[in-house]
Formats: C-alpha cells, structure tokens, sequence
C-alpha cells in the first residue's frame, strides 16, 4: 500500500516549490542589482550615455531671504504668495550642467526622466525645474548650457555629499555637484 507522501502529485508539488522559489530568488537578486548599481562607484563631473555627454559645472542654494515684502529687514512673503518655492526646510539647489552630442545622430532627451538629485540628508529629490525650455533633442556636435533645480534640505557637515543621478536606456551615472558654498539669489527687479 501506497503512502500519501510517496505520492507522485506529492513530489511534483515538491519540484514546483523549488522552482518557483529559485524563480523569486533570481529576480529579486536581479531587482536588488540593478537597484544598487552605481552606488559605490564615485561621482565623476561627466559621463556619457548613449551619444549624450553631461558635464556638471557649478552649483549653489538659491536663498530665499531676499523675499521681504518691505525689500528691507521686514516680514518674509508668505508661500501663498510664491507658488512653486521650496516648502519647510527645503531650498533650491541649482545645479550647472552641459548635455553635448557626442554621438553621430540625433539625441533625444527628457530631463525630467533622466535627472534625479541624491545624498545629502534627504530623500532623492526629483528635477523641479530648468532652465532648458522644451529643448527634446540635439543634434550631432551640437551642445547646451543650462540649470537644473531641486529641491531639497542643505546638507550637514556630516551628510554623504550631493549628486546627481542620470539614468539613460537602462544605464545609471552619478554626477558630481559641485557646490560653491554660497547662495544664489534672484533679483526681482527692486
């Protein structure tokens, strides 16, 4: 007589089990890789992707203690009054960077996609602005200079150092951020 665990439906359940857990262990070593790659490869000030070339120049905290309503030592404007400012304890970071057609065809490109800021005390923060317009694309040869803007909390003294993340089809490149050490303010005309 036949035992019900010497049962063929028994050790095929058994099979299943296994594979199915090397299955789930396999793609979440895959996830777990590509997840982390590139976070102990240091920050470069450019790398190229694809034909793209980016190139970091400087970048500094956009203050926004220049916002008083009496343009002297008078009350700051409230966030009502300046839609899109950084909330709580964040400031804007504006970061220099050059994107140069390395490559011989077209390069199409969405910053918004492609640039994320990380370090620093925070959590990575994502592009807030530009100073890029609608440009989509370069041509071959071709370049530009512009700012992205972040925002984010200033790092301590102790914080890992800020950089940026380019991820582009499938491939990821820490750039360096170069900060200044000081503000950048912005007239109002005043």
């Amino acid at each position: 007589m036949r035992r019900r665990s010497d049962s063929p439906r028994t050790g095929r359940s058994a099979v299943v089990a296994v594979a199915v857990a090397v299955v789930v262990l396999t793609a979440t070593a895959i996830w777990w890789t590509a997840r982390t790659a590139g976070r102990d490869t240091p920050a470069v000030a450019s790398a190229t992707l694809r034909g793209l070339t980016a190139t970091t120049r400087s970048a500094a905290w956009s203050g926004m203690d220049d916002h008083h309503m009496d343009g002297g030592n008078g009350y700051q404007m409230p966030a009502q009054m300046m839609p899109g400012a950084p909330e709580g304890d964040d400031m804007r970071l504006g970061v220099g960077i050059t994107l140069r057609n390395s490559g011989t065809s077209v390069q199409l490109f969405d910053l918004l996609a492609e640039f994320r800021l990380d370090g620093g005390s925070g959590a990575p923060a994502r592009l807030h602005s530009d100073t890029f317009g609608t440009l989509p694309r370069l041509g071959p040869g071709s370049a530009v200079d512009g700012f992205l803007y972040f925002d984010a909390p200033v790092p301590a003294a102790d914080d890992p150092p800020l950089y940026l993340i380019w991820q582009r089809d499938g491939r990821q490149r820490r750039l360096a951020v170069p900060l200044t050490g000081g503000t950048t303010g912005h007239d109002h005309g005043a």
